[in-house]
């Protein structure tokens, strides 16, 4: 199995820093970019799929055995921090008609996507407490946001109705119902009671590497069924282990139920199974091979009943796939997009924010920083006392985040000013960029 397969749906940064923009450099030497995740629709008799695995937001249609683009979107990168590309995108039908929701750090974007081969954008909001949004989806009708401020639900009018102070590990690892938020955090099942907001099971799974994993939450049997890196596993709400189906293969990612409830799907790589709910015994199998897709690798599943039958939208790495109920392939989208090998550039100002700009010796502060190098080692001084040095390392994006102690004043005297103004420096030990701000000791 080659990294890319393996490593593709861990693809967000660890950190992303609340006020940002990144300029991607052109791309101009070939390889696929993978499609690993995305959402679908039947709409008024129309099969419609989305995805953002471009960076931009492509909306396709499937009829007559293909899959046709339909139109591209792309964030406004216009103005002052307008946010990355795209992340994700999910669709929800209001009354009557068809949106398509996407984010890109600092914004949440909803189009009108009736007619799908001309969105029109509705609106365009950026959140006040500075929340960098990093995935949006759809559960029990509403609008759910996650980002670097935790969960949000938001009504069709893009306000916010409710919120849990959570940090998911993945933000697309999670399932919400109206009593409980079920999450995947590294390595394992965590359920979070929302009449008590708070985290009130886990359960330990075999997680290998980090991924994308849908959870099925199956509020019939009261079950759920999640797939790790060794089997598909189905628990109830105490934790307890109930059945089990071990595959083939050496991956686990996405389960969504049949519309009928009495199956369920599992993506694990090399293919896609079909399950018995009850039993976990599988009746049907089909693999990446019998699809068509060179470089295939099945990793996010969406279902939807069209044309008066299951169809299985697959995120198949080198293509986008649709198989009917019997997992025979109806059609396929191919990625084509031309990208670098290398690590992308990226340009931002430099930039430095604190939580306070003033506090006493030995308290914490916390710094955050753009505009740097890449995987860059970075220098951090306060100019009151030079002795008082620490460093951090950016992420992918250039950005950082640190938890500072403010250090006692050098050759501090009965005339030192209290509070003592001062800078807090930061350079770039590759780039060598130098970026100072402001702030007050108390001593």
């Amino acid at each position: 199995m080659s990294n890319l397969k393996k490593k593709l749906i861990n693809l967000w940064p660890v950190w992303l820093v609340l006020a940002a923009i990144i300029i991607i450099a052109p791309f101009s030497q070939g390889r696929v970019k993978p499609y690993y995740q995305g959402d679908a629709v039947n709409y008024r008799g129309r099969l419609l799929i989305a995805s953002t695995n471009m960076d931009r937001l492509q909306i396709m249609e499937a009829n007559n055995q293909r899959i046709n683009l339909l139109a591209e979107l792309a964030p406004d990168k216009t103005g002052y921090l307008p946010g990355d590309n795209f992340y994700n995108c999910a669709f929800n039908q209001e009354s009557g008609a068809l949106y398509l929701y996407a984010v890109n750090g600092r914004y949440l974007y909803k189009y009108n996507v009736s007619n799908p081969s001309q969105p029109e954008l509705v609106n365009k909001i950026k959140d006040n407490s500075w929340d960098w949004f990093r995935s949006v989806g759809v559960a029990n009708g509403r609008l759910v946001t996650v980002g670097t401020k935790g969960l949000k639900i938001w009504n069709n009018d893009l306000q916010v109705v409710d919120s849990l102070a959570v940090q998911l590990d993945n933000p697309f690892n999670y399932s919400l119902s109206r009593d409980f938020l079920l999450a995947i955090d590294n390595d394992q099942l965590k359920m979070y009671s929302l009449p008590d907001r708070q985290w009130t099971k886990s359960v330990n799974l075999t997680i290998k590497e980090k991924g994308n994993r849908q959870i099925y939450n199956d509020q019939n049997s009261s079950s759920i069924f999640v797939a790790d890196d060794w089997a598909a596993k189905q628990f109830d709400f105490s934790g307890n282990l109930i059945n089990s189906f071990r595959f083939t293969a050496n991956n686990g990612y996405d389960i969504v139920p049949s519309t009928d409830g009495q199956k369920i799907y599992l993506s694990d790589g090399i293919g896609v199974v079909r399950l018995s709910k009850s039993s976990l015994q599988p009746d049907k199998w089909t693999y990446v091979k019998d699809m068509g897709v060179a470089d295939g690798w099945s990793m996010g599943l969406r279902l939807v009943n069209w044309q008066g039958r299951d169809h299985l939208i697959i995120f198949n790495n080198g293509a986008i796939s649709v198989l009917n109920d019997q997992l025979k392939k109806v059609a396929n989208f191919h990625s084509t997009e031309n990208r670098v090998d290398s690590q992308p550039a990226f340009s931002e100002p430099l930039m430095l924010t604190l939580d306070k700009n003033r506090a006493a010796v030995n308290s914490q502060i916390s710094l955050r920083g753009a505009g740097f190098a890449a995987n860059e080692n970075l220098e951090i001084k306060f100019l009151s006392n030079q002795q008082a040095t620490s460093s951090v390392t950016t992420d992918s994006f250039g950005r950082f985040q640190k938890i500072l102690t403010v250090p006692a004043i050098a050759n501090k005297t009965a005339y030192t000013a209290n509070p003592l103004p001062t800078d807090i420096r930061v350079v770039g030990q590759t780039s060598q960029k130098t970026y100072s701000i402001s702030f007050q000791i108390e001593n």
